[in-house]
């Protein structure tokens, strides 16, 4: 054990004193800062332009209330949700009709790639019509930007249902109030304490119900491919420099192995520290503290350790196995493909925790620590026995791949200039 111990503690001082991991461990909470500012900023310069629409009007009637409702719309008078000043703001420009509509089409094309407009739209007679069968014009050079088409389609269907109840002899005012939308509070589940009070259901937060579980995934998910890739580097070279024969002569392959992941379980615990800690600040800044539950820092802290055993026997394995970085680039992908496995499913999880695949999904050992941890974080956690034969499942089929990783550096590690593949892998485990 002196002998592991000492790979471990020279591991982890290596890793943890080497310029890359001080600049990737601050770089990654920066990135994504810089990433929502730099989103913020663009979104923000994009919103102060006035972004011209010019209208064909075969109605003849729906112009003025177009563009009325753009004034209004510039003021910050929402049509749909709260009054803002913020977001992107619209004129409109009349533009007459033609008989030779193709042509016309052509030439606000070309105004459109000039910038003069941004986009042009054609609104048909049959508009008015109670048919229903007319259907709005919109052309446009940036069909991702959809906030300018879906104000158009809300402007004109108000505008065109009013015209037609008025046609009908029915008040539009008579109307809007029978038809006022009603809304909605969301609230979690009322419970019963152990002394037998009922506590109230409170409010549903967003942020609360699923933005931090989600946090605590991602986290989780980020720690673990920062660090347990890294082993396979740290193998695979010491293999290529044939330091791994001189190290061999003085500790065995199962000590090798286990005294680098624990330096990587090291390494993980110290970006855990950091992250947490900047994400407690954060929480604090936004007033979300009371939800980091010490339960949850508890789990999450479990989870981290057999995610990174799990894993890190993985990419030792393969970096044993391998004889350059070629071959090992080939072998990853079966590991990553489990380790994208909860990054492909968590909506799922985290829109029905208690269905069928719900828990199938978090009792399937490579994604319990990630989606378990998401579970458990959710309003309505699984019941215990899930959690525990959760980490159970986890547990053994973490020793399960430290005890075959084991087997794999012990052969790999001596073999030099051959291709290697999962079956003769598997042979290795067997033998």
């Amino acid at each position: 054990m002196h002998r592991v111990l000492t790979i471990a503690r020279s591991e982890f001082s290596s890793a943890v004193r080497s310029r890359g991991f001080l600049i990737g461990i601050m770089l990654m909470p920066l990135l994504f800062g810089a990433a929502v500012l730099l989103q913020r900023v663009v979104e923000r310069q994009a919103n102060s332009s006035l972004r011209l629409v010019g209208v064909v009007d075969d109605t003849g009637q729906l112009f003025r209330p177009l563009a009325a409702a753009a004034e209004a719309w510039n003021r910050g008078k929402r049509d749909i949700g709260p009054d803002v000043l913020d977001g992107p703001r619209f004129a409109v420009e009349q533009v007459a009709p033609q008989p030779d509509r193709q042509a016309l089409r052509l030439t606000l094309s070309e105004r459109v790639r000039r910038q003069e407009l941004f986009a042009f739209v054609e609104l048909p007679p049959g508009l008015l019509d109670t048919s229903g069968s007319a259907r709005i014009r919109y052309y446009s050079a940036a069909p991702a930007f959809r906030e300018l088409p879906d104000w158009l389609q809300r402007a004109v269907l108000k505008e065109v249902v009013s015209r037609r109840f008025i046609q009908a002899n029915v008040s539009p005012m008579v109307v809007a109030s029978l038809l006022k939308p009603i809304g909605t509070d969301e609230f979690g589940l009322a419970t019963r304490e152990t002394d037998g009070h009922v506590r109230e259901a409170v409010e549903l937060d967003r942020v609360r119900t699923v933005g931090i579980p989600v946090a605590f995934m991602f986290v989780l998910f980020l720690v673990v491919v920062m660090t347990t890739p890294q082993l396979m580097n740290s193998v695979l070279e010491e293999k290529m420099s044939r330091i791994s024969e001189v190290l061999l002569g003085s500790v065995h392959p199962f000590e090798l192995m286990l005294g680098k992941l624990l330096a990587s379980t090291a390494v993980s615990a110290v970006m855990t520290m950091v992250y947490l800690t900047g994400g407690g600040w954060a929480a604090n800044r936004w007033g979300y503290l009371d939800v980091l539950d010490p339960l949850m820092i508890v789990w999450f802290v479990v989870f981290l350790l057999l995610s990174v055993l799990m894993y890190g026997s993985f990419f030792i394995a393969i970096g044993a196995a391998c004889s350059d970085l070629k071959d090992a680039q080939n072998l990853m992908g079966p590991a990553m493909m489990l380790l994208m496995v909860p990054a492909l499913t968590w909506t799922l999880v985290a829109r029905a925790p208690q269905s069928a695949f719900a828990v199938g999904a978090s009792l399937f050992p490579p994604a319990t620590p990630f989606l378990m941890l998401l579970r458990l974080a959710l309003p309505e956690r699984p019941p215990s026995w899930q959690v525990i034969l959760g980490m159970l499942l986890t547990l053994v089929a973490t020793m399960a791949v430290v005890w075959a990783a084991g087997r794999i550096v012990r052969t790999g590690l001596l073999m030099q200039g051959k291709g290697v593949s999962l079956l003769e892998m598997w042979k290795w485990v067997r033998a």
